[in-house]
């Protein structure tokens, strides 16, 4: 595979990017990112000032998905090529514009990122006029915000989704039945409308239903209350980590109350980020709510399930998973590629290593002093930021 660099790109500290070190930075970065399936990489090499030459041992699906990691110059950590470089040193932290940027230089030509106590402390500073844009909008917010006439509010859906994750080492979840009817418990439709104000789409499993590979064709999970009601004569009981946010409270509150009706207690334990990273690391927890990343490449599922990862948490490990992992990467072919996601999704089906929730709804709000292009469909504004202009001469930068 060749890779073509941009002429005339730099790095942020003038520095030409070349094809060697962009092969540089790939070798560094590469191995850690994509685990077991670098072992495909043969070699990295820039052939010419602007070329680089992967060469592989066999087909890899995932070596493209992969090249969505951030180049840096190698042995200078956080000089990159972006629109916007990091100016040191500065409080609150300052962003400026990339003269020398490789496409066109951005119309912005300063941002200052301040940090705020609670979302509703900044909403209320964009409502005045003293911020230009709230970064991210959570869904108490949402609804307020729809009203305001000067300002604009721009949502997605987050490649992101709400999960329980099941612990490899909890032996009250061990068994793929029960966690199988643990799944056929729950009305994703009512957590959604319950705990996120409707501001989410429900899972239908652990990939987005408009993936190429599945068009649509992602069954929603089927309510198996025979199933469930099996999980009473059990008389479950586990454990399950909550980050101290309202909206995990709201969701686990609301997965543990439709569990409790088919008499399986979800006792929630508040738990720091730090702790979670800890017990996911070490492997040594029941279950734990976040939200994890799973779009929109099938190169994500593969980092978060494939068991030769270094995923945190540490996943569930099934051979079938694994094994329709591989003929994903390895595929040959369009109908190669989506026969490995359909085993895929009926291996997650037989074994689901966690209790796939809901795609939340993100969003960014903009003071109409500024002219935002259109996002594509599902697609974040802050993806296009170089291109935001101001709309009227001399307004705010």
């Amino acid at each position: 595979m060749t890779v073509h660099i941009f002429p005339n790109a730099k790095f942020h500290d003038g520095t030409p990017v070349t094809a060697a070190l962009v092969a540089d930075a790939l070798n560094g970065a590469l191995p850690r990112l994509m685990g077991p399936a670098f072992d495909d990489v043969k070699q990295i090499t820039g052939i010419d000032a602007t070329t680089v030459r992967i060469d592989l041992h066999r087909r890899s699906q995932f070596i493209v998905d992969a090249l969505e990691t951030a180049v840096q110059r190698p042995g200078k950590a956080g000089v990159g090529t972006g629109p916007y470089v990091a100016v040191p040193g500065t409080s609150p932290p300052l962003l400026k514009a990339n003269a020398e940027y490789y496409r066109e230089r951005p119309s912005i030509d300063q941002i200052s990122v301040t940090s705020y106590p609670s979302v509703r402390a900044a909403w209320a500073e964009l409502l005045r006029g003293n911020l230009d844009m709230l970064n991210e909008v959570n869904s108490d917010a949402l609804d307020s915000l729809q009203g305001a006439s000067n300002i604009a509010v721009f949502s997605y859906v987050r490649h992101y989704q709400y999960m329980v994750v099941f612990g490899p080492n909890a032996p009250a979840l061990k068994s793929p039945e029960v966690r199988r009817a643990l799944s056929a418990a729950l009305d994703r439709e009512a957590i959604v409308r319950e705990a996120l104000g409707g501001h989410a789409v429900p899972s239908t499993g652990p990939m987005q239903s408009d993936h190429w590979a599945i068009a649509g064709t992602q069954a929603a999970p089927v309510q198996q209350r025979e199933a469930a009601k099996e999980l009473a004569k059990r008389h479950l009981k586990f454990t399950c980590l909550v980050p101290p946010d309202s909206v995990y409270e709201r969701v686990a509150l609301a997965v543990r109350q439709q569990l409790a009706a088919v008499s399986v207690d979800m006792q929630i334990v508040e738990a720091s980020q730090e702790q979670i990273a800890k017990a996911g690391q070490s492997g040594e927890f029941e279950a734990l709510l976040g939200d994890v990343v799973s779009g929109p490449t099938m190169f994500r599922q593969y980092r978060h399930w494939f068991s030769g990862t270094q995923a945190l948490p540490k996943p569930l490990g099934s051979p079938a998973i694994d094994a329709a992992l591989e003929r994903i990467n390895h595929a040959v072919s369009d109908d190669e590629y989506r026969s490995g996601v359909r085993a895929f999704l009926r291996a997650m089906a037989d074994e689901p290593p966690a209790l796939f929730l809901a795609w939340p709804e993100r969003a960014r709000a903009v003071s109409r002093r500024f002219n935002v292009p259109a996002p594509e469909k599902s697609r974040d504004i802050l993806s296009s930021i170089r291109l935001w202009r101001p709309a009227a001469p001399g307004g705010a930068n």
